[in-house]
């Protein structure tokens, strides 16, 4: 019996090993308390730049000795990826405009900060550089490391269950701010699965919530 065990351990190493992984990324980060003496802001920077971006990266690179295009650093399908990428935007701001439509405190709820509201270089800051950063560091983890890299054997069910992961990652803080993020992350994973690649998934991802943002600007 314990033979059998370990031999099912040794057969499918890569998958629990990384799942465990998985596992405890997302339970420390959901645990995780601010320092009342340090920034919130930027421990939480910190710790989701380390659980979300460095750690898969050097799990995938050093520990199991794999190439990063198996985390999905790489080209792709691009005609798959693109014309996906683009109806998926078209799609999900569809349903995006059909959410303002029927639940107005979705409008009202939805607040960017005060400076990019009234600055246009720090509007720009904060697209290309914080929003880009934040995309990139969930399409690592749960569009590259869970999906591609750790369920790519459960074939389009790593969608769903990637999906089901960033709304665990999300519980805490379900509102209408987050909104965005958690309606195209099922689309993201699409993108994601059928190019093979994160680059398409990432830029999809960015396009949308750059349009959402640009729609609340003009309409607040």
């Amino acid at each position: 019996m314990l033979s059998n065990i370990l031999q099912l351990l040794s057969l499918y190493r890569r998958f629990f090993t990384t799942g465990l992984l998985v596992i405890f990324s997302l339970v420390f980060l959901f645990f995780f308390t601010e320092s009342a003496s340090f920034s919130p802001v930027l421990q939480r920077f910190i710790v989701s730049l380390v659980f979300l971006l460095i750690i898969p990266l050097v799990y995938s690179r050093m520990v199991m000795k794999e190439p990063l295009s198996n985390i999905g650093f790489r080209k792709g399908h691009f005609l798959t990826g693109l014309s996906l990428g683009i109806l998926s935007v078209v799609c999900a701001f569809g349903v995006f405009w059909w959410l303002v439509l029927f639940f107005p405190s979705f409008k009202e709820a939805y607040i960017l900060p005060g400076l990019v509201q009234t600055s246009f270089l720090w509007f720009i800051f904060y697209e290309l550089v914080l929003m880009a950063i934040m995309v990139m560091l969930y399409e690592i983890f749960f569009r590259g490391l869970i999906q591609i890299f750790w369920l790519k054997d459960l074939h389009m069910w790593g969608i769903l269950l990637q999906v089901i992961f960033f709304l665990i990652f999300s519980i805490n803080d379900i509102s209408w701010q987050r909104a965005p993020l958690l309606l195209f992350c099922p689309f993201a994973g699409m993108i994601a699965y059928f190019s093979k690649s994160l680059w398409y998934s990432s830029v999809a991802s960015w396009t949308f919530l750059f349009l959402v943002d640009i729609f609340f600007l003009i309409s607040h």
